[in-house]
């Protein structure tokens, strides 16, 4: 009998009949059970109380439950588990509760949520949502009074609302009541052993009078014996016995020949698979054709079945022509072209298993073959995708975009990936070591901005500079072939990345200006000078500070080795100010000479005329009666697509904005080159530009009358100009916290107000619309500290400093 309220007084119950009391009440309920309908609810009383489930008892295999309604109390008989759709919409009164203890007692209040209260009856606290709760352990500091167990801990109740299970535990010591949370799913009973979840790390395992109970969480991959070989003799000829899934863990139990054992982890292990196999399309078919044997105790044949995902129905079954001894491990599977269309969307691994459930993923035989597509079949305006990864798992894509199916596509594909092949990178910079030993063009100078994408940043500035004042020297951009029509647009002289002649240029000239890291495999030669402009102020963490990387493909220890390996390069290092000085020399492990110079991107911000700004305007296209806020914010390490290609979603409405600012503002909307997105703005044409592809940010300094940014070094540089700034920060916590981390105290040092939601954005937007923020003392110390170097000659410093 389950009680699950203190509302109730129980007085009597049988197999025949039950007797119980409501508190409040002047009648008791004498209920004949022999009279009541299976799935037949039977309403037996009023009382004025909120819907709730209030007794559950289970007899002859029937549940027997006692719940309210509509100030109604009903008793149902249902032969399953209980299913009760036919209560109030609001709440399924699916959750049991169990006591072990005296000390509590529990209240359901909804659907998955419910009330402890202790032995007094007293109120605890309340667990709003069962299925959601996100921690596996919460701490609640209450005592209940215990001050003698044989033991620290106590187990005094357990909740359970289907495969959610949450146990109550009293902490003597601490008096502290911990709810452990358990996800408990029984996928698989071949052999109808009784399983029951028993504490937050214990399962019961019961078939009669044989049982065990098993502390899961010592459980491994390699296994252990739970049941002797005579014990549960009646599954011997099984092989798999049960498989579970505990907090998204999978256990299985299964026959080995010394006994039944408890296994976590693979299938493929536990069922000895191994498999020597190929596919091909035929026709309307996908064959799947060699070797497929499970060697595992009594696992041959039992595992035959191929399913499309973890879930669903197989699809195919193994054949093999050939049943004698030798043979009978060979055949294959086929499997309609039809039955994998049904299965539409991203990739879904192709599984094996019985005729109930897939237990592990098919492999290939694939030698040295990469990842990747294997084969396809196009059919009307789709095409199946079959491909293996680097662990040869197979999977199966139905996708409608089938461009890149065509025969030039994939061999150009084949062709890109030989060319970044490990052989092909080695013979490269073999020859580009050789070239660079030949003699040295002493007045070349080779010139890059954001992986040879931009005309831009510093590498800009230096290049302006020496065009006009050291008219004697050769000055070259490396560019990517992408952006060639940008750099014919400027009239710059460039050279194609790793192009022939780039190889014959590059090597050989006397001076790198770069912002940005070079390919790992480019060797600088001995005699080459690489001046590391870098491009930005560090407010973000950099190299070997940065704790733990959350970037696509690399790890952390990779990526701080490949960074001091990187900085060793690095002949002269280019610095705003002292702090990035000291920053710069501790994260890039630099050893080098630091000139510490002030930006030299920036010196235009000190002398830029009001001619060249409101030709820029012009160039925008922006009304001269329109004032401009300018949106800088940067990527997420942990937001992304791919290496390389950064996520990024607007945190404010667009459409709130225009309604509230775009009378007499335009936004330009500038994000960082990682950021893969293309904003789609047409629906603000005329108040939101899109300036992700404008060659220089300066340019938008200059025109812009405030800017709006997030944890983008762009402020140390816009802070130059004396206007408005506002921190749009919305996870402020998270990325300080988790993913990199700040050097300086934001919330003390920004140079304006940080916000975190839509509502403070707009109430800054307006504060600051009319501000002077050269009186803010905040804001000049900052300056002060940041920016004291910014007098528009920076870049004639540098080049002084590397042409010495």
């Amino acid at each position: 009998m389950v009680v699950y309220t203190n509302h109730v007084q129980l007085l009597a119950h049988s197999t025949e009949e039950l007797n119980f009391v409501l508190l409040e009440c002047t009648a008791a309920f004498n209920i004949d059970l022999k009279q009541l309908l299976v799935d037949k609810p039977c309403v037996i009383g009023d009382y004025p109380l909120e819907d709730q489930m209030l007794i559950k008892e289970n007899i002859g295999g029937n549940d027997f439950i006692v719940y309210t309604k509509d100030n109604k109390v009903l008793i149902v008989k249902t032969s399953d588990e209980p299913n009760l759709n036919f209560q109030s919409s609001t709440s399924s009164y699916a959750i049991e509760f169990k006591n072990f203890s005296d000390l509590i007692s529990f209240k359901q209040t909804g659907e998955t949520s419910f009330s402890l209260f202790n032995h007094k009856g007293v109120y605890l606290f309340s667990i709003h949502d069962i299925v959601t709760q996100q921690a596996p352990e919460y701490i609640y500091p209450i005592d209940l009074g215990l001050t003698t167990l044989d033991h620290r801990f106590l187990i005094v109740g357990r909740v359970r609302y289907k495969k959610y299970y949450t146990f109550l535990i009293f902490d003597l010591f601490k008096r502290e009541l911990i709810t452990k949370n358990v996800v408990f799913e029984i996928v698989l009973n071949e052999a109808n052993l009784e399983y029951n979840l028993v504490g937050p790390d214990l399962l019961h395992i019961a078939s009669g009078t044989d049982q065990i109970t098993v502390n899961f969480t010592k459980i491994s991959a390699r296994g252990k014996k739970i049941f002797e070989f005579y014990e549960l003799e009646n599954y011997r000829q099984l092989h798999l016995l049960g498989y579970i899934l505990i907090n998204n863990e999978k256990y299985f139990l299964h026959n080995r020949s010394s006994g039944v054992f408890f296994t976590r982890g693979n299938a493929a292990k536990v069922t000895g698979y191994r498999s020597n196999m190929k596919l091909r399309f035929f026709g309307k078919h996908l064959y799947i054709f060699g070797r497929s044997t499970h060697y595992a105790y009594k696992a041959n044949e039992k595992y035959d079945y191929l399913y499309i995902g973890e879930q669903g129905k197989p699809i195919s079954q193994f054949n093999r022509p050939l049943k004698v001894r030798l043979f009978r491990r060979y055949g294959y599977f086929k499997i309609p072209v039809a039955a994998l269309r049904e299965k539409q969307g991203e990739a879904m691994n192709i599984f094996l298993g019985n005729d109930k459930t897939p237990l592990h993923t098919l492999k290939l035989k694939q030698g040295r073959r990469k990842a990747g597509m294997i084969t396809f079949k196009k059919f009307d305006s789709q095409a199946a995708i079959i491909s293996t990864s680097s662990y040869n798992t197979v999977s199966s894509t139905i996708t409608s975009e089938t461009e890149e199916l065509k025969l030039s596509r994939r061999l150009a594909k084949k062709m890109a990936a030989f060319k970044n092949g490990k052989l092909v990178m080695w013979i490269i910079r073999i020859l580009f070591e050789l070239i660079g030993r030949m003699p040295k063009k002493q007045k070349l100078v080779i010139f890059e901005s954001f992986h040879a994408k931009q005309f831009s940043d510093n590498p800009r500035a230096i290049y302006e500079y020496m065009k006009e004042h050291h008219p004697d020297y050769q000055l070259l951009w490396s560019i990517n072939s992408q952006v060639e029509a940008l750099f014919k647009g400027f009239e710059v002289p460039y050279v194609r990345r790793f192009t022939i002649r780039w190889f014959m240029t590059f090597p050989r000239a006397k001076y790198w200006v770069n912002n940005v890291r070079l390919p790992s495999w480019m060797p600088k030669p001995q005699e080459t000078i690489f001046v590391q402009t870098w491009h930005g102020t560090p407010l973000k963490k950099l190299g070997i500070d940065i704790e733990e990387i959350h970037m696509p493909g690399t790890k952390t220890s990779t990526y701080k080795k490949n960074f001091v390996i990187e900085s060793s390069k690095w002949d002269y290092l280019v610095s705003p100010n002292a702090y990035s000085t000291e920053i710069f020399k501790r994260a890039f492990h630099f050893k080098g000479r630091v000139i510490e110079s002030g930006y030299p991107r920036n010196d235009v911000l000190s002398n830029a005329s009001s001619e060249a700004i409101a030709q820029i305007r012009k160039n925008l296209g922006i009304p001269d009666n329109k004032k401009i806020m300018l949106y800088a914010p940067t990527w997420r390490d942990n937001e992304f697509y791919q290496k390389g290609k950064y996520k990024f979603q607007f945190q404010f409405d667009l459409d709130k904005w225009k309604k509230e600012f775009g009378d007499d503002w335009v936004l330009l909307s500038r994000m960082h080159y990682l950021i893969a997105e293309n904003f789609d703005f047409s629906a603000h044409a005329g108040t939101v530009y899109d300036v992700s592809a404008y060659p220089d940010i300066r340019d938008l300094y200059l025109v812009s009358d405030m800017m709006i940014t997030d944890y983008s070094s762009v402020f140390f540089d816009y802070a130059i100009l004396n206007r408005p700034i506002i921190f749009f920060m919305y996870d402020l916590e998270k990325y300080q916290n988790e993913l990199r981390g700040f050097y300086i105290n934001i919330e003390e040092d920004a140079p304006g107000p940080i916000v975190q939601t839509e509502e403070e954005l707009f109430q800054a937007m307006n504060e600051l619309m009319h501000a002077n923020v050269q009186l803010d003392p905040k804001f000049k110390v900052f300056r002060n500290k940041f920016a004291s170097l910014e007098d528009g000659h920076a870049t004639e410093r540098v080049v002084k400093s590397f042409l010495e």
